[in-house]
């Protein structure tokens, strides 16, 4: 069974960008596992403020539909919630990393995902 090894950047920019949905340039062979962060549709500014509740999703496409989600970095203040496949937390100011590492159970193959955020005081 041949694995493929998929790593996809995200960032989520403060200013002025519209970080509902964001993958960055590089793009994965077409039958490789994609991971992706979504967040509210609120602007960048409201959703990245500091003690504003944050909640942003994980969605993989291009499998099976049977994958396993595990994170292996986030903030101290965000939990990750399985069965919703979202982390949320009250975000403190800083700079962030989420990232995960999902495996489709029925095909075996692999990816990383990473989303970089800064989080201003308000």
């Amino acid at each position: 069974m041949k694995t493929i090894l998929t790593t996809v950047f995200l960032t989520i920019a403060v200013l002025p960008a519209n970080a509902g949905s964001i993958l960055d340039a590089m793009e994965p062979p077409a039958d490789a596992l994609k991971v992706e962060f979504v967040s509210p549709t609120t602007t960048s500014t409201d959703r990245l403020a500091a003690g504003k509740p944050l909640t942003v999703g994980v969605i993989v496409t291009r499998s099976t539909g049977v994958v396993q989600i595990e994170p292996t970095e986030k903030p101290d203040w965000m939990t990750y919630d399985p069965q919703t496949r979202q982390f949320s937390g009250i975000p403190v100011p800083g700079h962030y990393e989420l990232a995960v590492f999902v495996i489709d159970t029925g095909t075996g193959q692999q990816a990383n995902g990473i989303l970089s955020f800064n989080v201003e005081p308000r």
